[in-house]
């Protein structure tokens, strides 16, 4: 069926050898995490306007009612 089928042989192996290069490894992760604190901080800052407003809402809305 292909389980025991013979004159398969090994596979072959194709390694290509990769070096650390620490300058380029500083910038992955200068990169990496400008993009996460940009992403925060949009997300927060659109957030946190939409909570100011209704709360001056909610504070204007109490203050005539009274």
């Amino acid at each position: 069926m292909g389980l025991f089928s013979a004159g398969r042989g090994p596979r072959g192996f194709k390694f290509r050898p990769r070096f650390y290069d620490p300058d380029e490894d500083e910038k992955q992760e200068l990169k990496r995490k400008m993009r996460a604190r940009g992403r925060g901080r949009n997300r927060k800052n659109g957030l946190s306007l939409v909570v100011m407003i209704g709360l001056l809402l909610l504070t204007l809305v109490l203050y005539y009612t009274l």
